[in-house]
């Protein structure tokens, strides 16, 4: 079968599609016939040569039909239509893909395989950043950063339910995008400071900052929320600058003083999310996530398709913070 691997660190350029066998699931494993993979920052932060030796495998969201179960597995059956967040192996940018049961999900008839490998990692994180933690009340004020990206624009879809007046960062000329999916107030972050662009416009600050970016390390964020504000950080693409330069040491960038004494005085909380729960409130999520879909709540943006051997130019449209809504792989 035929999958992307980088045998060193570095830029797009290391990505390639090679010949490898055909994987076999071990205990509690599916194995999955690929029809569709996501491509995400944490892909990007693997080919630099965030987690451990290479070869590097990205890919850690998938969509595809069954075709094989490992031991202990009595919950899916072969044809059944799911997708998955393999994290523990990664490699979901192949042919086929093993997952783990436990992080794999049911995709019902009628949801296009390209709109379900859109919805594990940006779904289920905006999820966790809007529904778990921020909690929006009708009438409070949404800013979402990288609000035209994959998880960004799921964030808006999520919070724009609840009724909130929605800002956004985004380059110009994704604006048109914003505002067609409930964006009252788009800002340039390119083009002017964001911080006093949000202060302006609001006199005193927002009450809830959905940060997959972290501009210097989330503070700026806590700068624009007023009382009762709370920021919900689920990324830190701010990290990545050069699209060869090693990724930095998380445990140092992020290791900020966090200004407690005023987040007492003015009732503001930071909070963090990650995908990395219960299997079953994950689960319980998804199954949120697809009765919003098939309400018409919520809608996956594709920004581009792309083919395997492409994957160096996905990762580099990526980088480049070039896309408006999900890239995808298709075998």
């Amino acid at each position: 079968m035929r999958k992307v691997v980088a045998e060193r660190a570095g830029g797009p350029e290391v990505l390639a599609t090679v010949e490898v066998p055909e994987p076999e699931p071990g205990p509690g494993e599916i194995l999955i016939k690929t029809e569709a993979s996501g491509v995400n920052f944490t892909d990007i932060w693997l080919r630099l040569g965030a987690d451990g030796e290479p070869p590097y495998s990205p890919g850690i969201e998938v969509a595809g039909t069954v075709v094989g179960l490992g031991d202990g597995v009595d919950s899916i059956r072969p044809g059944d239509r799911v997708a998955a967040t393999p994290y523990p192996a990664k490699g979901a940018y192949a042919e086929f893909v093993i997952a783990p049961v436990e992080l794999t999900y049911p995709v019902p008839d009628g949801v296009d395989s390209l709109v379900a490998a859109a919805l594990p990692l940006n779904y289920l994180t905006a999820y966790a950043a809007v529904e778990h933690a921020a909690r929006p009340r009708p009438g409070e004020r949404v800013l979402v950063h990288a609000a035209a990206g994959g998880v960004g624009l799921a964030a808006v879809q999520l919070a724009r339910r609840h009724g909130v007046e929605l800002y956004g960062t985004a380059s110009a000329a994704k604006h048109p995008a914003l505002r067609d999916e409930g964006v009252q107030h788009p800002i340039d972050y390119r083009a002017t400071d964001w911080v006093k662009a949000v202060m302006d416009l609001t006199g005193d600050g927002v009450d809830i900052v959905l940060d997959g970016v972290g501009e210097e390390q989330y503070r700026r964020s806590l700068e624009v929320t007023r009382f009762g504000g709370r920021v919900v950080a689920y990324g830190y693409s701010a990290g990545v600058l050069s699209a060869a330069d090693p990724p930095p040491d998380l445990e140092r960038e992020l290791a900020i003083g966090i200004p407690l004494l005023s987040l007492l005085s003015d009732a503001r909380a930071i909070m963090g999310v990650h995908l990395a729960g219960p299997a079953e409130l994950l689960r319980g999520w998804w199954t949120d996530l697809i009765e919003m879909l098939q309400r018409g709540e919520i809608k996956p943006r594709i920004d581009g398709v792309y083919r395997l051997d492409e994957a160096p130019r996905a990762h580099q449209r990526l980088h480049d913070r070039a896309n408006t809504g999900k890239i995808l792989l298709v075998p």
